[in-house]
C-alpha cells in the first residue's frame, strides 16, 4: 500500500512540474510573439498556449508510438524534440496566423522555441 501512495505522489509531481513549465513556456512565448509584434498580446498568449497544448499532445503520442519515453539527458533525443517541436509549433502557429507572411512565422517559431528550450534546458538540469 505504501508502494501504491509513493507511486501515485510521483505522478503527481510529474503533473505539477509540466504544470509549471507549459505556464512558463506559454508566459514566455506569449511575451516574445508580443514583443516581436507578431499579434497583440491577448492573440499571442493564445496562441502560446494552443502550440503548446497540441505539441505536448503529440510529443504523448509519440511516446506511446515509440514505445518509449524521451531522455533529455541524451543530446540526440534532446534536439530530436526540439525538432519536432519547432515543426509542429510552426504548422500550428501558421495555420492559426494565415493572414501572416510564412517568414515572419517562421522567425517567430524558431525564437519561441530556442528561447522554450533553453528553459527546458535550465528546468531540467539545474
Amino acid at each position: 500500500m505504501n508502494q501504491f501512495i509513493l507511486d501515485a505522489g510521483g505522478a503527481v509531481l510529474i503533473l505539477v512540474f509540466a504544470a509549471i513549465f507549459l505556464f512558463i513556456t506559454v508566459v514566455v512565448e506569449g511575451l516574445i510573439m508580443w514583443v516581436m509584434k507578431y499579434n497583440n498580446a491577448g492573440k499571442s498568449f493564445l496562441d502560446a498556449l494552443i502550440i503548446n497544448l497540441v505539441s505536448m499532445a503529440a510529443g504523448y503520442l509519440l511516446t506511446l508510438v515509440s514505445g518509449r519515453p524521451f531522455d533529455l539527458d541524451n543530446l540526440s533525443d534532446f534536439l530530436i524534440l526540439y525538432i519536432i517541436t519547432f515543426v509542429i509549433e510552426f504548422i500550428v502557429l501558421y495555420f492559426l496566423n494565415r493572414k501572416l507572411p510564412v517568414q515572419k512565422t517562421l522567425l517567430t517559431a524558431i525564437v519561441i522555441n530556442i528561447v522554450s528550450y533553453l528553459i527546458l534546458y535550465c528546468f531540467r538540469f539545474f
